[in-house]
């Protein structure tokens, strides 16, 4: 797995930082900037759009937590956690303590698409000839008009063929729709299990957080596309915490505790924080993941660990209000 992603990011690395159209549009801005961490090189492209502020600090999220959670599993959460939840709860620190198995909760994704990456790699070619190669994946090809036809939700004509989306998204917005595709399919879960009951909610979640992480890293002075990634990417502890209940509760504990939820969601940070590590993606993920595993989200202070916090929160603002729009 590490082979594709690093090939994934080698590439990536020849990055625009045109703005990312999607879901930012409803997303809360920035939180106020620190100064930039002098552990990590300062690296700042073209200035991401600008949207309304909201932040709630470290009381918010406190009671953003149980909403989040409720949503994520679809279900309502109570208290406390019930003895066999606890004893769940073991098993899976076990399991996970082995690199062995931790590295078989992710699946590697498509090979198509790391190979269409290497042949994109020369960015003198014209949008022609992007267009011919972006058009041998359907997925790639979906991904990049969805991208095109949501930047002209305010006006204009729907685009329908591939050379026009790739002119309207720009060579920053392809990489994104390349990562989303390379990354989507790490979230899918199988038949009725409790991570395929919770992928597409996760996933959303991920491309909100993305979108955030984006701005929160510009806004404190580091490299707008490795903001992007980490947003992106922040979930997949999530997935495999999820697919390491699977293996050890074919059926999720009903109903579930909050307090059982909360130490999968501790644990799902825990667990990222390995894999980016094992990863070696960028320098400053791979910075982030050490201090991850030695203080948690909650108490990082590296410039890219409080904009991936800010963007979490943010995130699940953003989910959390499309799910009660929904429900009225």
């Amino acid at each position: 797995m590490a082979t594709w992603l690093q090939r994934l990011v080698a590439w990536l690395g020849r990055r625009d930082a045109e703005p990312a159209v999607g879901v930012q549009a409803s997303l809360p801005s920035p939180s106020p900037s620190p100064s930039p961490s002098p552990a990590m090189p300062t690296s700042v492209q073209a200035a991401a759009p600008a949207v309304p502020t909201h932040a709630t600090g470290a009381e918010g999220e406190l009671v953003l937590q149980p909403r989040f959670l409720a949503w994520l599993f679809g279900t309502r959460l109570d208290d406390p956690m019930r003895d066999s939840e606890q004893r769940l709860l073991e098993a899976f620190d076990a399991l996970i303590a082995s690199n062995e198995s931790l590295a078989t909760l992710l699946p590697r994704a498509p090979a198509i698409i790391p190979q269409l990456m290497n042949s994109l790699r020369d960015e003198r070619q014209s949008t022609g000839a992007l267009a011919q190669r972006v058009s041998r994946d359907p997925h790639l090809v979906v991904e990049v008009l969805r991208m095109a036809n949501t930047a002209l939700a305010q006006g204009g004509a729907p685009v329908t063929e591939i050379a026009e989306a790739i002119r309207r998204v720009g060579l920053g917005g392809l990489h994104r729709a390349i990562l989303r595709v390379v990354l989507k399919p790490m979230f899918a879960g199988h038949g009725d299990s409790l991570s395929a009951r919770c992928a597409e909610r996760l996933w959303l979640h991920s491309e909100a957080k993305a979108e955030a992480c984006q701005q929160e890293a510009q806004a404190r002075g580091r490299d707008p596309f490795e903001g992007y990634l980490a947003g992106l990417m922040h979930n997949v502890g999530w997935t495999a915490a999820l697919r390491a209940l699977d293996r050890l509760e074919p059926r999720a504990p009903a109903p579930m505790s909050l307090a059982f939820a909360a130490a999968v969601q501790a644990r799902s940070d825990t667990l990222f924080a390995r894999l980016a590590a094992s990863w070696q993606l960028t320098d400053g993920l791979t910075a982030l993941a050490a201090e991850l595993q030695l203080h948690g989200l909650a108490q990082v202070r590296s410039a890219l660990g409080q904009a991936l916090r800010s963007a979490d929160e943010r995130a699940t603002l953003v989910v959390l209000g499309a799910a009660s729009s929904a429900a009225r």
